[in-house]
């Protein structure tokens, strides 16, 4: 085509909105996912620093633009990129100088290049293109997480197996469901002090730490959600009926529970009872703002206690010496 385009508003009330929304989606997933991709790539080889949020603002200002022009979706190009950056472009200049000679050759030279083969231009695309894969990089990846590794074949393969748009969403998806499955079996430990030193030891790494006799510390790490309670309540279930025998209180190390949501909520307030009715007092420590918050509304902070609930376990520590102070008194 030439000539350069000119400004129309487009419209859309013909248009099936759910088609639209389905394909404007489908532009925004795959280009900013390559966009970001191609942003960071070339900032790391150029050590630049790169913003995600300004990157999404100037995606979003091309295309409002590219629309106004009926031009085509606007995103970084990897192999546009790789030629600016192996001829020595390093600023917007380049682009500037790019898009005035586009617009002249839009204007004076159409005929000319109507005749060049197209196998020319995907030499020059494939040359460039080549100079993107880091084979190092992935040795590293290789050597530091196997598990990232197969995310970057899958990254690699999947856009050129399944096309764009499906291969993006199957990255996404695989990332999406490893995190999920990461969430889903948070770690737990229990925690004990070392003679001679200050603060509490998870018993399975510090095998000489011990338990605080009547007082044992139990720590999640992770945040307590609908997908991840059964798991936590079961093991819940199967720390508490291996407590010896003279265990008095039950103290939830807090600290790496982010959120927690109404099926967590529900779950504690299930421990709380087993707990009650084994004569186990149960306490939490170091409780995020907005967990305390859920578990306030829920109810469950009022049937635990607001003296049972602790900055710190330091702090747990000393009230249940006292209280076995005071017991042993009586």
């Amino acid at each position: 085509p030439q000539g350069l385009p000119s400004l129309t508003l487009p419209s859309i009330a013909d248009l099936d909105l759910h088609a639209l929304l389905l394909g404007a989606g489908a532009i925004f997933l795959v280009s900013f996912g390559s966009g970001i991709i191609a942003a960071r790539s070339f900032g790391a080889k150029g050590d630049y620093v790169v913003d995600p949020n300004r990157e999404l603002e100037g995606f979003a200002a091309a295309n409002i633009a590219a629309g106004l022009f009926g031009a085509f979706p606007v995103t970084a190009s990897d192999s546009r990129t790789a030629v600016n950056f192996t001829v020595g472009g390093r600023s917007q200049i380049a682009s500037i100088a790019a898009a005035a000679t586009l617009m002249a050759i839009l204007l004076f030279f159409g005929d000319v290049l109507r005749i060049l083969p197209i196998p020319t231009l995907g030499a020059v695309l494939a040359a460039t293109a080549l100079s993107l894969i880091d084979l190092s990089a992935l040795r590293t990846i290789w050597r530091i997480s196997r598990m990232e590794f197969v995310f970057a074949l899958i990254a690699l393969f999947g856009p050129i197996s399944f096309g764009v748009l499906e291969g993006v969403v199957t990255a996404i998806a695989a990332t999406l469901v490893y995190i999920l499955r990461k969430t889903m079996f948070p770690r737990d430990a229990l925690l004990g002090r070392l003679s001679g030193h200050e603060g509490f030891y998870k018993l399975h790494r510090v095998p000489a730490a011990q338990l605080v006799s009547g007082f044992t510390i139990y720590m999640v790490q992770g945040s307590l959600l609908f997908f991840n309670t059964d798991y936590v309540r079961a093991r819940l279930r199967t720390v508490t009926n291996k407590l010896p025998t003279n265990t008095r209180w039950f103290v939830m190390d807090a600290s790496a529970i982010a959120q927690v949501d109404i099926s967590a909520a529900t779950m504690l307030d299930e421990v709380f009872d087993d707990l009650s009715q084994r004569g186990i007092a149960l306490a939490m420590a170091e409780l995020h703002f907005e967990a305390r918050e859920i578990l306030e509304r829920a109810g469950v902070l009022d049937k635990i206690g607001v003296s049972m609930i602790f900055e710190d376990l330091d702090d747990a520590l000393l009230a249940f010496e006292k209280d076995e102070a005071t017991r042993g008194a009586h």
